[in-house]
């Protein structure tokens, strides 16, 4: 491998480090550049550091606007808060044991339970809110659950928030997709022609006057923000003479926010209307089907929360609850069929199977 393959190599590998971000394991990203087309990016959960996962931003031009959404976390209980750690993973914390710090993004709740939120602020928010949760009676933290629940499933906040973000880094965008064309794609193509000659030396050259118009563009745009960007000035100077940050300098004006995120299912006026419902019969099976449904007559608190912004949005039950239609016993959580005489789903904690009609 030549000195010029080695150096193309590098700057692949730390093109792709820039693009990875640590978030909440139960994260949402949404990935888009206009009022539609936008889609949807997971964290690799079964990877867990300091309480988060890593997530790989979309890496390949056109670059793409992101946004960030969170499920609710954090459930208060009669007992006890359950803390979502992942999809498919949650802890219960006795309110006695419940000790809140913050830990720069980490949010520590007690000496075994920790969970990585998007920001410090965050987490210090996070931090209030439940020490003030301790101190209600349970009457008193479902009011104050619901409350907050219906503040994140604001459609037209969350919608326009993320159309504001790629609105306010287009520029950023347009000139990282050609830095990045310009850097992995002319460059190496000469190189590859001309190996160390002048044509390259003048093609990196017009590289750097890429990376200082782009510090030029991340400095206009973050002028007036209204929210703080840390180190601002220095990260204007590394994106000025390091092609890894210059292409990814729009990441950190759409991600750094001192707002609360909303929950995925605000997203409604962003992603497509079949993409959204699949999402929302997702969040509805695992909040509504949970172990000892058909015996109970009332609704879990986050299924109570779902259900009123469904109704509010004027979304019919059989949109997010559609009805069985296998001749088996269904899990209705995750919808695996059983032989008759099987009762509950074995995948799913124990949630009873929902009958086929007779």
């Amino acid at each position: 491998m030549s000195d010029g393959q080695m150096l193309l190599a590098v700057f692949v590998l730390l093109y792709l480090i820039e693009c990875l971000r640590l978030v909440p394991s139960t994260a949402w990203m949404a990935a888009g550049a206009s009022n539609s087309g936008w889609g949807t990016i997971r964290p690799w959960m079964r990877l867990q550091i300091a309480g988060g996962s890593p997530l790989l931003l979309s890496p390949l031009p056109p670059m793409q606007a992101h946004a960030l959404a969170v499920p609710w976390l954090f459930v208060p209980e009669q007992d006890s808060l359950r803390v979502r750690l992942t999809d498919s993973m949650s802890v219960h914390v006795a309110w006695d044991k419940l000790v809140p710090r913050v830990e720069e993004t980490t949010l520590h709740l007690d000496a075994a339970t920790c969970v990585r939120l998007p920001s410090k602020a965050l987490a210090e928010l996070w931090q209030q809110r439940l020490t003030e949760w301790r101190g209600l009676t349970p009457d008193q933290r479902r009011s104050a659950f619901l409350k907050h629940a219906l503040t994140t499933l604001d459609p037209q906040t969350a919608s326009q928030a993320a159309m504001a973000s790629a609105q306010l880094t287009r520029s950023l965008r347009s000139c990282a997709t050609i830095h990045f064309i310009w850097c992995f794609g002319i460059i190496s193509v000469l190189y590859y022609r001309f190996g160390d000659s002048l044509a390259v030396l003048a093609a990196a050259g017009i590289l750097l006057l890429l990376q200082f118009i782009q510090s030029w563009l991340f400095l206009r745009s973050t002028r007036n923000s209204a929210v703080s960007i840390p180190h601002r000035r220095w990260r204007a100077l590394g994106i000025a003479f390091l092609p890894q940050l210059a292409m990814r300098a729009f990441d950190v004006v759409n991600l750094t926010t001192a707002a609360e995120p909303p929950h995925p299912l605000a997203w409604r006026g962003l992603l497509e209307e079949k993409r959204w419902l699949q999402t929302a019969r997702q969040f509805w099976r695992e909040t509504r089907y949970v172990s000892g449904w058909s015996q109970s007559e009332s609704l879990s608190l986050e299924a109570e929360a779902l259900q009123k912004f469904f109704r509010h949005e004027g979304i019919a039950e059989a949109d997010y609850d559609p009805p069985a239609v296998a001749k088996q016993p269904t899990c209705p959580r995750c919808g695996a069929e059983y032989q008759s005489g099987i009762t509950t789903c074995s995948d799913c904690g124990g949630v009873e199977l929902r009958q086929p009609a007779a």
